[in-house]
């Protein structure tokens, strides 16, 4: 998928995108999906580490920073690849 479609809001990327460039990172399917990936990778770790829940083990010390590093963070660490 073209990184423009990403980071499209609506159609008035194209004659308006200067005015509203600054809301592409919350507004844009990217955006979306970057917070789709925190919410989920915040839950997992949230799952791991309620002992009730079976099956979901326990994380180790170096899991647990995969997953954290794994975590978007802003745009131009997580578009850059």
């Amino acid at each position: 998928m073209n990184l423009d479609t990403l980071l499209a809001i609506s159609p008035i990327d194209g004659r308006y995108a200067n005015k509203c460039a600054e809301l592409q990172e919350v507004f844009s399917e990217y955006g979306l999906i970057k917070r789709r990936v925190l919410v989920e990778c915040t839950w997992l770790e949230a799952l791991c580490d309620d002992a009730r829940i079976a099956e979901c083990k326990a994380l180790s010390a170096k899991e647990r920073a995969a997953l954290r590093k794994s975590r978007p963070t802003s745009r131009s660490t997580t578009l850059a690849a």
